[in-house]
């Protein structure tokens, strides 16, 4: 890992932040991933902030387009009835029928307004959607960073910590090794001196062997 850091830094470059709008990014909010890299560190007031606001932009995009289907079913009704109310007006001259086709030739004008303005929004949405999503993609970077930064401390401080214990560990190892190389020769010495069944009482007396 820290070789890999070295070779970023020594290139001594400024990351180009324009080069996140040349490729092709999922949408955070969206990607498994992503979620996964707050397991262990906590999100930023800012990254809450910017991942509310792509949160906003996509249920916008979703009601608009429910909102466009369900004005647009509500034309076609529109324009069924004028087919149903045609004869009573134009063969009967029936004032009432005049009235209601009237009615829904005026919906279907205000139907066809908003689903042009819906259009237009719709068409814009991608954008402000990409543009969110780098926001939040730029926030991200930056608080990840800086753990990252963090860890590396950390991990330079464990190494140092696991290198002074191994050493440790290797004096305790070689203190145990000759401790236990001592007592065989001792007891090695006092078996062939006193016999195996006076040492066995020996054993008893000073380990509370039974």
């Amino acid at each position: 890992m820290f070789d890999f850091f070295k070779r970023r830094r020594n290139k001594n470059r400024e990351f180009d932040w324009s080069v996140l709008k040349k490729r092709s990014l999922p949408i955070l909010i969206l990607d498994e991933r992503w979620h996964g890299i707050f397991k262990n560190i906590e999100k930023t007031r800012e990254i809450i902030e910017k991942e509310e606001v792509l949160k906003e932009l996509l249920k916008e995009e979703a009601r608009l387009a429910f909102e466009k289907k369900e004005i647009l079913a509500r034309k076609k009704s529109c324009l069924d009835k004028i087919i149903k109310l045609t004869p009573e007006v134009f063969d009967n001259n029936n004032e009432q029928s005049k009235a209601e086709m009237e009615k829904c030739e005026k919906e279907i004008n205000q139907i066809n307004e908003r689903v042009k303005s819906i259009e237009e929004e719709i068409e814009n949405m991608p954008e402000r959607i990409r543009e969110a999503n780098l926001e939040l993609l730029k926030c991200t970077i930056n608080s990840v960073y800086f753990k990252m930064r963090e860890n590396q401390h950390r991990v330079k401080e464990l190494e140092e910590l696991i290198e002074k214990t191994r050493k440790q560990l290797a004096g305790y190892i070689d203190e145990k090794e000759g401790l236990m190389e001592y007592d065989n020769e001792i007891y090695a010495y006092f078996h062939d001196l006193l016999g195996g069944k006076e040492l066995q009482k020996l054993d008893n007396q000073y380990f509370n062997k039974t």
